[in-house]
C-alpha cells in the first residue's frame, strides 16, 4: 500500500525459513526504486524511493544471548555494538534492527556472507519463534469464540452447515501452515546431518506466499466490516460462506506452493 509518492508500506509475513527469499525480494525492491526503510509491528515493511540500485542484502541471527553470560541491558548494548561494528567493517551497511533478527545491504556482490556455517545459521533459524503461525491462531481463537457468542445463526437455513464449512476451511488452511513449517524444519535437519545443502524457499515460493497473505488480509477485514454492517442474518452466513470459499482456494495455493517446494 502506497501512503505517499516516496512511502510504501507492505505486509510481509516472515518466517525464519523465508530468509533467503526475503534476501532476494528485498534486492528486487531496491532495484525497482523502493529500499527498506523500517519494520513495524505485524511485519509491516516501510520502503522508501530511491534511485534503483544493484543491492544484495543479508538477513542474519546474532543469538547474542546465547553468548553474553551477562545478562544486563548494558552488557548486551556492548555486545550488540560490537557485532555491528565487525558486520560493517566486512563491507555490510546495518539498516534494520529487530528483537530477533538484523538486515544488512551491501553494493559489493563479493562481500563475504555474515555467518557462513551453515550449522549455526540453521540452529539460529530454528530457534526463532513462528510469529506469523501465532497470529493465525490468534484469529482462529477469536473466529471460534465470536462463533459461540452467535449460536443463533446455525439456527438458521443452511447456517450450520455454512459454519461447519467455516470452521473446517480456517483450521485446513492453519494446518497446512503448520505442516510446511514443520516440513521445512524436519527436512532441513536431515540435509545437514547428511552433509548436504540446506534448502531454503525461491523467490517465488515466496512471492506466492506474499499473495496469499494479502488475500487472506482483504478477506477478514470484509468479514468483520460485514458483521458489523449486516443486520440481516442471512446476509451475514451468505458472507461467511463466502469468506470460506475465499479461504478454501487460499488452502489450495498453499497446497500447491508446499507440493513444489518439496517436490
Amino acid at each position: 500500500m502506497r501512503i505517499s509518492k516516496n512511502i510504501l508500506l507492505k505486509e510481509i509475513p516472515f518466517e525464519a525459513r523465508d530468509c533467503h527469499a526475503l534476501e532476494l525480494y528485498l534486492s528486487e525492491m531496491a532495484a525497482k526504486g523502493w529500499m527498506l526503510d523500517e519494520i513495524w509491528i505485524f511485519n509491516i515493511f516501510k520502503f522508501k524511493r530511491c534511485e534503483p540500485k544493484n543491492l544484495r542484502f543479508t538477513v542474519d541471527i546474532p543469538r547474542l544471548s546465547d553468548t553474553c553470560p551477562d545478562t544486563s541491558l548494558q552488557n548486551y548494548e556492548l555486545l550488540f555494538n560490537e557485532y555491528i561494528e565487525i558486520c560493517e567493517s566486512s563491507g555490510w551497511k546495518h539498516i534494520v534492527e529487530d528483537s530477533e533478527y538484523q538486515i544488512f545491504f551491501t553494493e559489493d556482490t563479493n562481500t563475504v556472507d555474515i555467518q557462513t556455517d551453515d550449522s549455526l545459521k540453521l540452529d539460529s533459524l530454528l530457534k526463532i519463534n513462528s510469529g506469523y503461525l501465532i497470529q493465525m491462531l490468534s484469529f482462529f481463537f477469536l473466529a471460534m469464540t465470536w462463533g459461540k457468542n452467535n449460536p443463533t445463526i446455525e439456527s438458521y437455513s443452511y447456517g450450520k452447515l455454512c459454519m461447519t464449512i467455516f470452521y473446517s476451511s480456517i483450521t485446513f488452511f492453519f494446518c497446512l501452515n503448520f505442516l510446511e513449517d514443520l516440513l521445512w524444519k524436519l527436512n532441513a535437519k536431515k540435509s545437514l546431518k547428511e552433509g548436504n545443502i540446506v534448502k531454503y524457499p525461491g523467490l517465488s515460493s515466496f512471492k506466492i506466499k506474499l499473495l496469499i497473505q494479502k488475500y487472506n488480509s482483504v478477506a477478514i477485514i470484509i468479514l468483520l466490516v460485514g458483521i458489523f454492517i449486516l443486520q440481516n442474518e442471512n446476509q451475514i452466513i451468505y458472507l461467511i460462506l463466502a469468506f470460506s470459499i475465499g479461504f478454501i482456494i487460499l488452502t489450495i495455493m498453499l497446497l500447491v506452493n508446499i507440493i513444489k517446494n518439496h517436490s
